[in-house]
């Protein structure tokens, strides 16, 4: 198998990591994508970064109330 950030994972396709990355193990290796997009451009000042595990993205919200979501005009 291979291993990341210290878990072992089994030869093959790995769909979702418990960091949110879609994974291909082998013998060489382990080559990883990441499942979520950063977002870049959004109302930095009033607005907040949050990292959403369950959905695998970020959540974009005010800071004043987390509740409420931001618009988010582009994301890599």
């Amino acid at each position: 198998g291979c291993i990341l950030n210290g878990k072992m994972y089994p030869f093959g396709h790995i769909e979702r990591t418990e960091d949110c990355y879609r994974c291909d193990c082998d013998e060489g290796g382990m080559k990883c994508c990441s499942l979520f997009h950063t977002p870049v451009a959004y109302d930095k000042k009033n607005c907040k970064v949050v990292f959403n595990k369950k959905r695998c993205d970020y959540d974009v919200v005010q800071k004043d109330d987390p509740s409420k979501e931001c618009f988010v005009y582009a994301r890599v």
